[in-house]
């Protein structure tokens, strides 16, 4: 077991996951490595706690030293005593007002609570997104069915496109304005517009957990593809993009893999700056 532990935080899509939405046998194989080392290793992804559970479960990842930040950071939960670390939703209010937002502009919006994402229609762009997913469809005829469904206040809004970012970039520029500030907006990619609390995200989860863990940012790592992984990237003791990153990602990191995420990408950096074998 090392005395010098080391914190790997990482994205899912385009970034652990292979384009068919698998862990690669090397990755896995490197990250149960590490933390039989004692490291600690994080899934920092967008995706909502129930799908990247499962995930995590799938490949027997559940185990001391693993964690899990979801909704961008928003919710951060250690899931081998199932505890919720952390937790920063959207208002009730501001759900409805980003629903109502996106409605006058024909924009599809949803939002989740528990296992179910909930939207007033819009049935093939959820099919679309819920594709490799665990999450159950929730439609819903109007807005105030929206917010009536929902328990508690949920992690984040999402606004979505298919094969149209210029569109969800326009709705993007009419929005921001209107947004308290309390709420930020960022694309988890090119069909995906996210709105969640602006005081979380893929940075701010990563200094959460160096703190619970007591390992020093310095000690870290965070590696992603796509704008949401900016923070994750720059807040870490060294930024990594994956070799398949957009090229704003690689300009802010530190360094980019030689591999992408479908040719043991996770696994080159375990090897190159955690176990240096």
């Amino acid at each position: 077991m090392t005395t010098d532990r080391k914190f790997l935080f990482v994205d899912l899509d385009e970034t652990l996951l292979t384009s068919d939405k698998r862990i690669d046998g090397t990755d896995l194989e490197a990250i149960n490595e590490m933390l039989d080392e004692g490291h600690c290793f994080a899934f920092v992804t967008g995706r909502p706690y129930p799908d990247t559970i499962c995930i995590a479960e799938r490949y027997r990842l559940v185990r001391d030293g693993f964690y899990i930040a979801s909704y961008n950071g928003s919710q951060i939960n250690n899931p081998v005593t199932g505890d919720v670390l952390y937790a920063s939703p959207v208002s009730i209010s501001d759900v409805r007002m980003i629903f109502e937002t996106a409605a006058e502009k024909n924009i599809h919006c949803q939002t989740y609570d528990r296992n179910y994402v909930i939207a007033t229609g819009g049935q093939e762009i959820i099919d679309a997104y819920l594709k490799g997913k665990v999450m159950e469809p929730l439609i819903v005829p109007t807005i105030d069915d929206v917010i009536n469904t929902l328990t508690t206040p949920p992690m984040k809004v999402i606004c979505m496109a298919l094969n149209d970012r210029p569109k969800l970039q326009r709705f993007r520029e009419y929005i921001e304005p209107l947004l308290p500030s309390r709420l930020n907006t960022f694309f988890s990619s090119d069909r995906i517009l996210e709105i969640s609390a602006s005081d979380s995200s893929k940075g701010t989860g990563l200094k959460r957990l160096c703190e619970i863990t007591g390992i020093p940012v310095s000690n870290s790592i965070g590696a992603g593809d796509e704008e949401n992984d900016l923070p994750l990237i720059k807040a870490a003791g060294l930024g990594v993009a994956m070799a398949n990153a957009r090229e704003e990602i690689k300009k802010a990191a530190d360094v980019v893999t030689e591999h992408d995420n479908n040719h043991g990408g996770i696994a080159e950096i375990i090897y190159k700056y955690i176990l240096q074998v």
